[in-house]
């Protein structure tokens, strides 16, 4: 396989058209991003998936915590350490667990627990479905997501290294309605009244311009479509938000820290109606902990050993905030245009 195989992938166009009126200037876009995938540091993982046996398996178990592929009794010597050699080479693993042929992978995220707690509060309907899941990361939720039969799930993230999850569950079990593309949020709006379900989970706080990532979001759901975002934030009922001053859990990245109040007020002005946050607690290492599989720091690392309700910078520990919203059938331009 190469960038190529990327690049010519077809699966869209059954929808070019009145669906996806954009669809060349996505095709244009995933070529530009492509060029990711050649670049140097990018050719171990070439060679990794390259020399994975190539087996097809028909055991897939998305029942229980782990998304689990292949049995262990289907793989040789070889094919175990070719295996082997992948999965390590592809930590941090973030989300999961995952099992591939009998190797658990023990993730820093116990994502099962955000996935029980969204099933049981949205009770989402996939039957049919065009779910996108941006910031997939190494797909997990997008395979948790095929227990409901949808027609297509998309998943955006911008970091080469996610497509090569894909591929290496690709190689496995090859389902076409499972997709991957190079894209972040700033690409959603070209999927213009595309999806019924956008999730849009661990991404708000990293974006500089919070208003403009939900204004993709939204463009990208048909009309009735339901946004699925969950987002870390500060405690409290004040509609604020907390702007580090630097660093925020020992990285850069984190620009606006909201409560659930912001948050909602923030999809209310973007245009959503039927807002509800269905669950805002502390984020625990329960959930977020160090495992063999990532080999970086962690939640207990990000937080005060003296006091777990501050960061090591003194700031407010994390509040993971879930919330779900629709997209009117009919726009109120006084709200956001």
């Amino acid at each position: 396989m190469t960038s190529k195989d990327y690049i010519n992938n077809n699966y869209l166009e059954k929808y070019r058209g009145k669906k996806l009126p954009l669809i060349d200037e996505i095709l244009k876009e995933r070529a530009v991003q492509s060029r990711l995938l050649d670049i140097e540091a990018n050719r171990h993982h070439w060679d990794n998936i390259n020399n994975l046996p190539d087996l097809k398996t028909d055991f897939l178990d998305l029942t229980g915590e782990s998304v689990s592929i292949g049995l262990e009794s289907e793989l040789d010597d070889e094919g175990k350490k070719a295996l082997d050699k992948t999965l390590i080479d592809l930590k941090p693993w973030r989300k999961g667990p995952w099992n591939y042929f009998g190797v658990d992978i023990d993730t820093e995220w116990r994502s099962n627990m955000k996935w029980d707690r969204v099933l049981e509060a949205v009770k989402p309907n996939f039957k049919g479905k065009r779910i996108l899941d941006i910031g997939c990361n190494n797909l997990y939720y997008m395979y948790k997501m095929l227990q409901g039969d949808p027609e297509l799930i998309l998943g955006f993230d911008p970091i080469p290294r996610y497509y090569f999850n894909h591929l290496l569950n690709r190689r496995f079990v090859q389902d076409p309605r499972v997709e991957f593309e190079l894209f972040g949020v700033d690409q959603a709006g070209m999927f213009k009244d595309f999806f019924d379900y956008t999730f849009f989970m661990g991404i708000l706080y990293h974006r500089r311009d919070p208003l403009g990532s939900l204004k993709s979001v939204y463009d990208s759901l048909k009309k009735g479509g339901t946004i699925v975002m969950e987002c870390s934030g500060i405690a409290g009922d004040e509609p604020v938000a907390l702007l580090p001053e630097g660093r925020y859990c020992k990285a850069p990245g984190y620009w606006f820290l909201p409560t659930w109040k912001t948050i909602e007020n923030m999809l209310h002005r973007t245009g959503f109606t039927q807002i509800k946050t269905f669950y805002k607690e502390p984020l625990t290492m329960e959930e977020q902990r160090k495992t063999p599989w990532i080999d970086t720091n962690s939640l207990e690392d990000f937080l005060d050993p003296n006091d777990l309700t501050k960061t090591v910078e003194g700031y407010p520990a994390p509040v993971r905030i879930y919330t779900t919203a629709v997209k009117p059938l009919k726009r109120n331009k006084k709200i956001y245009d």
